[in-house]
């Protein structure tokens, strides 16, 4: 694990700004309106804006934009997701932007995510996950090559590459890391690992029988037992 103090440059190249609230529905954009509820899974192809509620899971391979008001109770799946309202579930896309009144409940699955709202999700195998000065993130756990923290994470955050915790930043919890970078005013609480990947399965040789595995012990006393009872 290193300590270190990041180049100007090297920051910049990873600034994400904060999710603006996106706007009316543009031409060509399917749109789920404000006095619409619908109760069932929709399917889709292009962009998707949701205003109204759905109760059951959004795919589409656009994007998807969900305003203020809009909810979906269920999965959502789509290239990118744009979120100032709720979604209770789950969110597979290649981008995540939540703005300040957005939340997500459930695990969330994307190469990128900016946060400015709340989060009380998993995060697995991201790129990068910026959690800007509004962010709020209780989580399980937080898997990302990058995490940069400008507002609050509390839970289990694994950084594979570096953890980098801004001026205001706060981080709770265990924190497992390669490399982190605390400005001054930064924050942590809680236990810090070295991130290590996980050990590749050792193969095993005919020459190294696997006895101490226990389904092999449990197989050789079976095999051991049939033998007593055929003697």
């Amino acid at each position: 694990m290193a300590f270190f103090g990041g180049s100007k440059n090297e920051t910049k190249a990873f600034e994400s700004k904060t999710p603006t609230v996106p706007s009316a529905p543009k031409a060509g954009t399917a749109a789920i309106t404000g006095c619409m509820e619908i109760l069932g899974n929709v399917k889709a192809c292009g962009t998707v804006h949701v205003d109204g509620k759905i109760h059951g899971d959004l795919t589409t391979d656009g994007d998807v934009i969900i305003g203020k008001e809009g909810v979906v109770n269920g999965d959502v799946s789509g290239k990118k997701v744009i979120l100032s309202g709720k979604i209770n579930g789950n969110v597979v896309c290649e981008s995540l932007e939540v703005t300040q009144t957005g939340k997500v409940s459930d695990t969330i699955q994307a190469q990128k995510v900016v946060c400015d709202g709340t989060l009380e999700s998993m995060l697995s195998d991201c790129d990068l996950v910026h959690i800007t000065k509004n962010g709020k993130v209780t989580t399980k756990k937080m898997m990302a090559k990058h995490i940069i923290v400008n507002g609050e994470i509390e839970g289990n955050v694994v950084a594979t590459e570096l953890l980098e915790i801004n001026q205001d930043g706060r981080v709770k919890g265990e924190m497992q890391v390669k490399k982190i970078k605390v400005s001054e005013g930064g924050l942590m609480l809680g236990t810090m690992l070295t991130y290590e990947p996980t050990n590749p399965v050792k193969k095993v040789s005919k020459s190294e029988p696997v006895e101490k595995n226990g389904q092999a012990e449990a197989l050789k006393k079976i095999v051991n037992a049939d033998e007593k009872k055929d003697a």
